[in-house]
């Protein structure tokens, strides 16, 4: 079959302002760049459909009646068929879920399924559906064991790490930057950044831990004394911001500490005006915003758990703490904020490892290899 050029489309479920999300037009604005031709499959509300568009994707919405519904999927099959798509890529459960339906009513275009979290359990059932798809990309090693851990087949499952356009977060717009610090930082305080999607829950308390550590982080502060900026990014709307700041005055932090930046379209500029990053997460399947901020040359400090410690050196190129342990954090936090050398062994460090292994160049010429071989078969 040779290196001829493929027909692929991407399949986005989300809203678009995931991290899973941003990987996935990544994945395809590089894999157009190499003279593939791409289809971006997403619902017209995608936050990220006009970027997509203007990078010169080609436009499809497998979900013409709303994300839930599959009534669509013979119409997919046909416009799989009639268009030639050599390979589906999914990238969240809900596209999952169509493409096999999809494969049970005849599609033959290869499907591949890039898992971005660590499965905590999987029961047969769900074994059978992994196994059911040609691959699963996992993106760190963690993940990969645990799909291999919950009976998904060796030969249907590749680690590929999720990488990222390094110079966009080195070298973002001054301008850009210079508005995020006017608008959000806090002079003389320490600029801490958390990266991290917040969920309150179908019944609120203040007492739940959060998906991705935040209380953690809250409890550490407020052991610290100090002036603290925590800049919040990836939590929006009142009714989560407002039930946030519960959770950071139910451990002990005052909520004027936290400074809520907005759903940004862009991210880099805000790294910039980071004095540190944090990632408490205690289950993550990689960390994408700890190799973003390593790149911006922020340090970082993470959990001891999943894909973290696969983008953390402790001690080389960053801090990591057991998870839940808010005191280990604190100790961690005041170690950075007062050397200078272990903040500038880290940024260094920080960039090296990021450029050796998460540059999104490698996570497609990868990506590549993995879609030629199943088109082979």
């Amino acid at each position: 079959m040779g290196n001829r050029p493929l027909t692929i489309m991407t399949v986005v479920s989300g809203s678009g302002r995931g991290g899973s999300d941003r990987l996935a037009l990544d994945l395809s604005k590089w894999l157009k760049r190499r003279g593939h031709r791409v289809i971006w499959g997403s619902p017209s509300d995608c936050e990220l459909r006009e970027e997509a568009a203007a990078a010169g994707l080609e436009m499809y919405d497998p979900y013409p009646s709303g994300r839930i519904d599959m009534s669509g999927v013979l119409e997919f099959i046909k416009f799989c068929r009639d268009e030639k798509v050599d390979i589906v890529n999914s990238h969240q459960s809900q596209d999952r879920h169509l493409l096999l339906m999809a494969r049970l009513r005849g599609l033959r275009s290869k499907i591949v399924f890039t898992r971005h979290c660590i499965l905590s359990g999987m029961p047969l059932v769900g074994a059978i559906y992994f196994n059911a798809i040609d691959m699963n990309i996992a993106v760190s090693a963690a993940v990969k064991t645990s799909l291999l851990r919950g009976g998904v087949s060796p030969n249907r499952a590749a680690a590929i790490y999720g990488g990222i356009d390094i110079d966009k977060f080195c070298n973002p717009p001054a301008e850009k930057v210079q508005s995020a610090r006017n608008k959000y930082c806090r002079s003389r305080a320490l600029n801490i950044g958390i990266v991290a999607r917040y969920y309150s829950g179908k019944v609120f308390r203040p007492d739940n831990p959060t998906m991705k550590g935040h209380e953690v982080l809250f409890r550490a502060l407020a052991a610290i004394p100090g002036d603290f900026n925590v800049l919040v990014l990836g939590v929006w709307g009142q009714r989560d911001i407002g039930n946030l700041k519960l959770v950071a005055e139910y451990n002990g932090l005052s909520p004027g500490t936290l400074t809520f930046c907005d759903f940004q379209k862009n991210i880099a500029p805000f790294y910039k005006i980071m004095d540190l990053n944090v990632l408490p997460s205690r289950n993550e399947g990689l960390g994408l915003t700890l190799i973003e901020a390593m790149a911006a040359g922020v340090p970082c400090i993470g959990a001891d758990s999943g894909g973290i410690r696969e983008i953390i050196d402790d001690g080389v190129s960053g801090f990591l703490f057991a998870p839940g342990d808010s005191k280990a954090l604190a100790e961690k936090i005041r170690a950075l904020q007062e050397d200078a050398e272990t903040r500038d062994r880290f940024i260094r460090n920080g960039r090296e490892k990021v450029s050796r292994l998460f540059d999104i160049d490698h996570t497609v010429r990868e990506t590549e290899k993995v879609f030629y071989g199943l088109v082979a078969r």
